[in-house]
């Protein structure tokens, strides 16, 4: 890097080096889940991030399997899961979005999908989703049963004539938290994924059947209808077969073959990455035992470009010659939209110690965000006039990491 003086070779070498600022780790974008999903083709996806009074459950694929949102029963712009957008609450009694029937909808293979929070029993099984070709018949669906279990349902010609298979994960979802729930027919298994990881496979063929789409009744012109999520659509409340679910959807998706299980996994493991940076500070009048005798300012900028609010986790990392220094976590941030703060040097040093802040201190300041940020350093150092001779200005780039780091000490 360039500094008034020329070109600096060595960190802190003397006063006149411009500063390097350090890339950083980082939590995944809100987009970083539904750009996984859509990378995989999905026949439609519902990410259910629609706002109060909006009455359309928007498709984000090229199919526009929109659906209508129910009256009643369901309500919306509720806190999603790690950082994405809204959810859809439903009530377990009367909330269902309704999906037109389609040729899209009508598939042969399959993988459904959804994240929830299950808010605990009703008296029967809570639909996610489920298709129906006529009224109390079902098509494909998967549910959280009485006891925690997901189901899984479909229909097809074995064994003579049609008929519904069914199959139940061994693990249970949790109550109250989230749960990634996949469920995939490749035309002889119904495999089970829990948060990412198979759960269950259970055999229905020894060779590959396709998934009933038209099942011969009567009368034989029935017409096949739509399709439902957070309840089933042939029976309706208060009829008590009816399936409502109770608790959080989330982020919906529906394809038309059974994705492979390292795909399952890149999604679920897509949610948990994070934006985290780490940026040098070096702050305070040094005497010239660790670096050049002088004055060192740091100032990190820190702009939200998101279109919504972002709380983000903040540590000061100091560094000791020859030895790790403390690490001394900060309290939460919150940005909105299009707002901007400073992280400077009087608030990291009373950051590393509150009761005798140090003359002079160097290290790292790591956020962490479930969101992209916009982090720019400023870096001044004065010498024996006491005014500034260097300023280097460096925006800090990220990585994505797995996992969130959170807070110890």
């Amino acid at each position: 890097m360039k500094t008034p003086g020329g070109s600096c070779r060595f960190l802190f070498a003397a006063v006149g080096c411009a500063f390097v600022s350090f890339a950083g780790l980082t939590i995944a974008a809100p987009n970083q889940y539904a750009n996984e999903v859509m990378a995989d083709q999905p026949i439609a996806y519902w990410r259910l991030g629609e706002t109060p009074g909006q009455g359309v459950a928007h498709d984000e694929t090229a199919n526009h399997q929109d659906g209508q949102y129910s009256a009643g029963g369901i309500t919306l712009g509720q806190p999603g899961f790690h950082g994405g957008d809204t959810a859809a609450l439903f009530d377990g009694v009367a909330g269902r979005i309704t999906v037109p029937n389609s040729a899209v909808n009508n598939s042969a293979r399959i993988t459904m999908e959804a994240k929830v929070r299950w808010d605990g029993p009703t008296d029967l099984q809570q639909r996610i989703l489920e298709k129906e070709s006529f009224a109390g018949t079902t098509q494909y669906g998967v549910s959280v049963t009485p006891d925690a279990h997901v189901y899984v349902e479909l229909r097809m010609r074995v064994s003579g004539g049609p008929q519904v298979v069914a199959a139940n994960s061994t693990g249970f979802v949790a109550r109250g938290s989230e749960t990634h729930i996949a469920a995939t027919y490749d035309g002889l298994a119904i495999r089970i994924y829990l948060n990412g990881a198979l759960d269950s496979t259970t055999t229905i063929n020894t060779t590959p059947t396709d998934i009933d789409t038209k099942w011969p009744h009567t009368p034989p012109d029935d017409p096949e209808i739509a399709l439902a999520i957070g309840d089933r659509i042939g029976i309706m409340p208060p009829d008590p077969q009816h399936r409502t679910s109770k608790g959080l959807i989330d982020e919906v998706a529906l394809f038309d073959t059974a994705l492979p299980g390292n795909r399952i996994r890149a999604h679920f493991e897509s949610q948990m990455r994070e934006f985290q940076y780490a940026t040098k500070f070096v702050c305070g009048a040094s005497p010239g035992s660790i670096v050049a005798p002088g004055s060192y300012f740091t100032a990190i900028n820190v702009h939200n470009p998101n279109a919504g609010t972002v709380t983000y986790k903040k540590k000061f990392a100091v560094a000791l010659p020859g030895k790790p220094g403390p690490i001394r976590w900060q309290p939460d941030q919150t940005l909105r939209s299009d707002e901007a703060l400073e992280i400077d040097c009087p608030e990291i040093l009373r950051g590393i110690s509150a009761t005798a802040p140090p003359r002079f201190a160097k290290g790292f300041v790591v956020l962490e965000s479930p969101s992209e940020l916009d982090v720019v350093a400023v870096y001044t150092a004065a010498g024996s006039t006491r005014r500034v001779e260097t300023m280097e200005v460096e925006r800090v780039p990220t990585r994505v990491v797995q996992g969130g780091q959170g807070k110890s000490d």
